[in-house]
């Protein structure tokens, strides 16, 4: 088949696509462009492209019926690769990538929850990695306009994921209805090609004929291959050559719509009556049950009309030549006919026992009472949906649904709930108030609530539920709308007070359910913020965990996962670090069986915030990492903005503990780049500090004094002042550097004061520090107080500064000797907690008495970077690269680059020697 004419650039680019994809470097490639202007031509020669390089080949076709079923686009893929296989073979490739992803889609449709269809699409891209870890893989998807949602959903998640794959993902549509639907944000990270008609030279060398024709054909058809095609036939259907003159005076008269009248026209009646059915069923119809709906009785006959006549093509399946005929087709049939084959298509599904998705296509556009248990089929095919991530066209199975059974409360909030997901606040608002007064639900009581905080924002939502609270007696439903209250209170900060004595009032519930959960987690969070003493707030906050209870709880929900973190961080925060290891070695098992990206940086905080407790810098700096790279390619909800604000918070103290600025103002720019108009969060205002300290390690106070203000600003906005993120500490050492003494002395006091209303060891030996060091005639008396209240602290790190501090005052007051024993031991606790500066500090103090202690030289094992040295121990113990890369959330590319630095810093050819060298 020789190349499409005039469509040299596209086959360039779709040339250079598949040879980035041959280098590993993976490709987007979307043609975009009105029916019949050449797309599925491009996509067929792209497989033939990639056929001749031996690339594996996945392909699917979107289908307008089809688009309202789950993942109907993904399945086509995996099914079409398994499905020309029997018996071992046919097991054999089940049991490998394809088997994976039908696994996938079916324990995806077990749970609707959006958690859930996170999971699935990291599990899915993992089943492209593996496709394509033998040899390249393109993935093909014509028609995707037609395509579920979804699968659209997926093909974004793997474009965003694909630069260091070996896959070239080729997706043909026509022109997306909107600017932010999948199609969309497909075309971000995409090459866009949009194929232009042809000229009247390339369409003269196409069909031939006389110049006269050839201009006319070019009119009428607009360059568009395929509608110049329809017509050419039509021309020779007359009897009209086309080398003829006088022909291009009989074109004009033509028409699309004319054309397809005429073709059907001449058909037999079964054949017309064969193409509405196969119409209706949609791509890939079987021919006998095609031949059922219509009533044909000689069905080779009506094939064999159709195909002559160039309107299907035949195979296993009966398919249109192309999408415009198919439109035409279902055009032709009219509003009556095709609901009343859509009704017959139902009702034959039915009774053949196909899933309920399949049969629901059909009954939305069939008339009302098609099937007895039409509401059921429906909101069966609406949960599968909803577990597919498609709220909208579960709503819409769903509205049809209480058509069918308007009395039906649980339906309609079904439809609510479903409506809500959607964004469409107003419509679910309506349908839950409506079930609720069905229904005496605690659940829909709260459901309506948040579509009431969607409309009018929380202080009304409040107000609901502070009214549905008084109509109820105690008890189990009661304590749930009690749950909800606080969840909205805590968005307010003007409701901090009234929300600080409501929840008090749960302190002594026993963690038993997920309400009691939930209220005693708010408790914690409200705690540590308010300088709560904090052996009540990690009581608290262990109940509210209630030893992995929690976490299950928040399965299937982010923002359950969101509360568990917090109710985690109050507990760490409290030096309670022995049950939140253990919680997060749970939570970490867990999600690395079956997680998302976002799950796993939701766990990567609460070990960051863990290992920064404890002082180990090297780990802080590994998860930080870990978790930025795992959601570089989400989407900016508030929930991934938290999670970067925080990892960003994090990697900036292991940078600067590194003594390395430069790597912290790059986190920073990083964040600030991507976040710039983001609306403010919580994790966000924290970020004031780092500024500081950066500005502090550049020798800027004025900048350091001003961010500190900035945060200390927005803390009292919110009414929080928690001691464990001290904007007073940053202050106060730019103050003494500003000669600003009283100052510093103010803001050390307070700080001090602070601290010992919060009662940790950590923070109390560390404002002892600071106090210190704004109170010179005090420092040795302040600094020995906080070495001995810093020994009980599970932080090594703070215990390390207190003591060299310490050594130096000693040094200071002439007490050599008993100087170096502190320093001694702060260069051996800096050391093991991977801060180079604080090392680097006490190895001066110790140089300054005349000691010459050893230096650190950084070979070997302690050149890696706290990634690379993860990467390393994991490959060190056995794991092979797909292993380590699914535990870290990182590609296999990843992992291979990573163990490519580490051998060069090593100095070794592979990992066979790498348990040697890291012994």
């Amino acid at each position: 088949m020789r190349e499409p004419l005039e469509r040299d650039s596209e086959i360039a680019h779709i040339r250079e696509a598949l040879d980035a994809a041959t280098r590993g470097e993976g490709r987007v490639v979307v043609i975009e462009g009105r029916a019949g202007i050449g797309k599925t031509r491009l996509v067929h020669e792209c497989r033939e492209l990639a056929k001749e390089r031996g690339f594996g080949r996945l392909q699917a076709v979107g289908d307008a019926l089809e688009s309202a079923m789950a993942w109907g686009v993904v399945r086509q893929m995996v099914e079409r690769s398994v499905s020309r296989y029997s018996g071992e073979l046919r097991e054999k490739i089940l049991a490998g990538p394809s088997g994976a992803a039908l696994k996938a889609l079916d324990d995806a449709a077990l749970d609707p929850s959006q958690a859930e269809l996170a999971r699935t699409l990291h599990s899915l891209w993992w089943v492209a990695v593996d496709l394509s870890s033998t040899r390249p893989l393109l993935i093909t998807v014509d028609d995707a306009h037609w395509a579920d949602h979804s699968s659209l959903q997926f093909l974004v998640y793997l474009s965003r994921r694909i630069a260091d794959l070996p896959i070239a993902l080729v997706v043909a549509t026509r022109p997306p209805m909107d600017n932010f639907g999948p199609l969309a944000q497909l075309s971000v990270s995409a090459d866009r090609l949009l194929p232009r008609p042809l000229t009247t030279d390339a369409l003269s060398a196409l069909v031939g004929g006389h110049p006269e024709v050839i201009t006319a054909l070019h009119a009428a058809s607009g360059g568009n291959p395929f509608l110049s095609g329809v017509l050419v036939d039509e021309l020779a259907a007359l009897g009209l050559p086309l080398d003829d003159a006088a022909t291009a005076e009989k074109v004009g008269t033509l028409g699309p719509s004319t054309v397809f009248r005429a073709t059907l026209g001449r058909l037999p009646a079964e054949a017309v009556a064969l193409a509405g059915a196969v119409a209706v069923l949609g791509t890939h119809a079987d021919p006998w049950q095609a031949a059922e709906l219509a009533e044909v009785g000689d069905l080779p006959a009506a094939v064999e009309a159709l195909t002559a006549a160039n309107v299907l093509i035949t195979g296993e399946h009966l398919e249109f030549v192309h999408p415009v005929v198919r439109e035409a087709v279902l055009t032709g049939l009219g509003p009556i006919a095709r609901a009343s084959l859509h009704a017959r298509a139902a009702k034959s599904l039915q009774e053949s026992h196909a899933s309920a998705d399949r049969v629901a296509a059909h009954l939305v556009h069939a008339p009302k009472g098609t099937l007895p248990n039409a509401a059921e089929v429906l909101r069966k095919a609406a949960a599968t949906l909803l577990s597919a991530g498609d709220p909208r066209t579960a709503a819409g199975h769903l509205a049809r649904a209480v058509d069918e059974k308007p009395g039906d409360a649980g339906l309609r909030a079904e439809l609510g709930r479903a409506l809500l997901r959607v964004g469409d606040a107003v419509s679910a608002h309506r349908h839950l108030k409506a079930a609720a007064q069905g229904l005496p639900d605690a659940e829909l009581v709260a459901a309506a609530a948040s579509a009431t905080a969607a409309l009018e924002g929380p202080a009304a939502a409040i107000a609901e539920l502070t009214e549905a609270i008084a109509a109820r007696p105690d008890g189990e439903s009661r304590l749930h709308l009690e749950a909800r209250l606080a969840v909205f209170r805590s968005f307010l900060p003007d409701q901090r007070q009234v929300a600080s004595a409501h929840l008090s009032g749960y302190a002594g519930l026993a963690g038993g359910t997920p309400d009691e959960r939930t209220l005693l987690g708010l408790l914690a969070q409200m705690g540590r913020y308010e300088v709560w003493p904090h052996d009540e707030v990690a009581t608290t906050a262990t109940r509210a965990l209630a030893n992995g209870a929690y976490l299950d709880d928040a399965t299937g929900s982010t923002d359950a996962m969101v509360a568990w973190l917090v109710a985690l961080l109050a507990l760490m925060a409290a030096d309670g670090v022995d049950t939140a290891r253990h919680e997060i070695e749970r939570a970490r098992l867990k999600v690395r069986a079956h997680g998302s990206p976002i799950e796993f940086a939701m766990v990567a905080n609460a070990s960051l915030f863990l290992n920064w407790r404890c002082g180990n810098m090297q780990v802080v700096e590994a998860e930080a990492e870990g978790a930025l790279a795992a959601v570089a390619h989400e989407d900016p909800v508030s929930e991934v903005i938290s999670l970067r604000a925080t990892s960003t918070h994090f990697a900036v103290y292991a940078a600067l503990e590194r003594g390395n600025v430069t790597a912290a103002n790059a986190f920073i720019t990083a964040f600030d780049s991507k976040h710039a108009d983001a609306r403010l969060t919580m994790p966000m205002i924290w970020l004031h500090e780092v500024r500081a300290l950066i500005a502090l390690a550049e020798g800027d106070a004025r900048r350091a004094m001003s961010e500190a203000y900035r945060q200390r600003d927005a803390m009292h906005q919110v009414h929080v002042d928690p001691p464990t993120i001290p904007w007073r500490a940053v202050a106060t050492r730019a103050a003494l550097l500003l000669n600003q003494q009283e100052l510093a002395l103010e803001l050390a006091t307070e700080q001090l004061g602070v601290a010992r209303k919060w009662g940790a060891a950590t923070e109390v030996g560390a404002a002892l520090r600071l106090l210190s060091n704004a109170d010179a005639d005090a420092r040795l008396e302040l600094l020995t107080e906080s070495v001995t209240v810093l020994e009980a602290s599970p932080s090594r790190l703070e215990l390390a500064r207190s003591l060299v501090d310490l050594g130096e005052a000693l040094r200071v007051a002439r007490r050599r000797t008993d100087a170096r024993e502190p320093l001694h031991r702060a260069i051996e606790l800096a050391g093991a907690c991977g801060s180079a500066a604080l090392q680097t500090r006490a190895v001066e103090a110790l140089e300054a008495l005349g000691d010459r202690p050893r230096r650190q030289i950084t070979l070997g094992a302690e050149a890696l970077t706290a990634s690379e040295r993860r990467v390393a121990d994991l490959a060190a113990a056995g794991r092979a690269n797909r292993e380590i890369a699914q535990e870290l959330f990182v590609t296999p590319k990843t992992v291979e680059n990573h163990l490519g630095r580490i051998y060069t810093k090593l100095g070794i050819a592979g990992r066979r020697d790498l348990a040697r060298v890291l012994a």
